[in-house]
């Protein structure tokens, strides 16, 4: 498996649409060092937010994504 074909795996299980509190849709972004998730206008900002924080993991971290 390719380190593309991993990333893209990881990005399509951990960034997601659905309803924010007031019932808008957004996307999300999951941070894997806190399980919390980051609130995103658009999916490239989602994206770019996980892969951005994807350095900063550790590798127990990353084989939890």
């Amino acid at each position: 498996m390719t380190k593309q074909y991993q990333i893209q795996d990881y990005i399509n299980k951990n960034v997601f649409k659905s309803k924010n509190e007031l019932g808008e849709v957004v996307w999300h972004a999951v941070d894997l060092r806190h399980r919390d998730t980051f609130h995103c206008d658009s999916y490239q900002e989602a994206v770019n937010i996980f892969v951005a924080n994807w350095d900063n993991l550790t590798e127990q971290e990353k084989n939890c994504a």
